[in-house]
């Protein structure tokens, strides 16, 4: 008997189990959910993989006096089993981290600039004290995160309120939903890397992507995107081929493919010069690509500006994924160095220095389209099934 056709963005027929349990794979029995001790929908951390360093729980300090400690729900107005889950991929030094990092700053910063109000946070002590790391090292401290090594997945709180598109006089969309997340070395892309087949495993039944295409890092071989690229692809296609899980014969992932380092003159000032390149007019003046020209701005860059096999990494991501589910994005986890008054100027744009042989950020950063790939997915994986691009009503 066949199994059931099953695509990771629609929601079962007959809605979710009662029991708040997560909703199984096509032919993949999940165990039955451990009842909530206070009779709530059990909502804990997602299982880790044994042997991985970067999963071990921190053994906390025994307080006595302190009050115990539930377990983790989802956030106020999410669903149980409202989790989003996002796979993250790109080559080493292609920023994963810092995105990642940048996150919970450009969701702070979003309603100064109009985009609504966005609050993230950990689900578990893992998750909230790479959120506090993550920020300190970038705002405060002014430095990169540290190279990821091996494979570690969390899971955040994610809650906001986003403007009606246009300034239509309609209510604002509100979300609230748990983000399931991975962060990855580069190298585990490759086919050879003992973590590969389960970073594979995670993108396969992922709802949405995240790719970073780092065209700086790509003119080197050991960074070059399409090595971090084919063989994951690959099997990825495979493993939803095996579930049965294709949608009308291709992936059925929602991608945002995200041009990252977009503040480096290396890559800001050749875009400039080919007319890809606006400025806002108002507040602090930034330069920017306009969405409408974000997807042949890639392939200019995959054409013209990289070539080789970058045009590869382009022609897979056409081929296996539909193109209605592919958004692009100008990326910077940190932005442009302003003046004083805050405000972009082309004498002296770029946000990064080196300091006693090693990178250091000049100002605050000011993340560039990082938080939007991510409520964009997030719209799209909950829009109503077939149809895309389809944006979901205000709560």
């Amino acid at each position: 008997m066949a199994e059931e056709y099953y695509d990771p963005n629609d929601r079962p027929s007959g809605g979710a189990p009662a029991d708040g349990s997560p909703t199984p794979l096509a032919g993949v029995p999940l165990k039955p959910a451990p009842p909530h001790p206070n009779g709530q929908p059990w909502s804990g951390p997602p299982a880790r993989p044994a042997g991985n360093p970067y999963q071990q729980d921190e053994v906390p300090v025994m307080d006595g006096n302190a009050a115990p400690a539930p377990i983790p729900t989802a956030p106020a107005g999410a669903d149980a089993t409202d989790h989003v889950r996002i796979g993250l991929w790109g080559a080493p030094r292609s920023g994963k981290t810092s995105f990642l990092g940048a996150l919970p700053i450009a969701a702070m910063q979003a309603q100064r600039h109009g985009q609504g109000s966005w609050r993230i946070s950990g689900m578990s002590r893992e998750a909230n004290n790479f959120l506090n790391d993550s920020v300190t090292r970038l705002s405060t401290r002014r430095i990169f995160p540290e190279a990821s090594v091996g494979l570690r997945s969390m899971s955040w709180s994610v809650q906001g309120e986003e403007p009606s598109p246009g300034g239509l006089r309609r209510r604002s969309r509100r979300a609230s939903f748990v983000l399931d997340i991975n962060d990855a070395a580069g190298e585990v892309f490759q086919a050879n890397n003992p973590l590969h087949e389960e970073i594979t495993d995670q993108l396969a039944r992922a709802q949405g992507l995240i790719y970073l295409f780092d065209p700086l890092g790509d003119r080197e071989s050991a960074t070059e995107s399409f090595n971090f690229f084919y063989a994951t692809l690959n099997e990825l296609n495979a493993r939803v081929r095996d579930r049965r899980g294709h949608h009308d014969n291709r992936l059925p992932h929602h991608v945002s493919v995200c041009v990252a380092k977009f503040d480096h003159p290396a890559l800001f000032e050749p875009a400039m010069r080919a007319g890809w390149v606006t400025q806002d007019s108002v507040g602090s003046r930034l330069p920017r690509v306009p969405a409408h020209l974000s997807a042949r701005f890639f392939q200019w860059l995959c054409e013209d500006f990289r070539g080789a096999t970058a045009r590869m990494v382009r022609d897979g991501l056409a081929t296996f994924f539909h193109p209605d589910r592919i958004t692009y994005y100008a990326t910077s986890a940190i932005g442009y160095r302003l003046n004083p008054q805050h405000i972009f100027d082309y004498n002296n744009y770029a946000n990064v220095e080196e300091v006693e042989g090693r990178p250091r950020i000049c100002t605050s950063p000011e993340p560039i389209n990082v938080l939007e790939p991510l409520i964009d997915l997030e719209r799209r994986i909950h829009a109503k099934p077939g149809l895309f691009g389809t944006k979901r009503s205000g709560q």
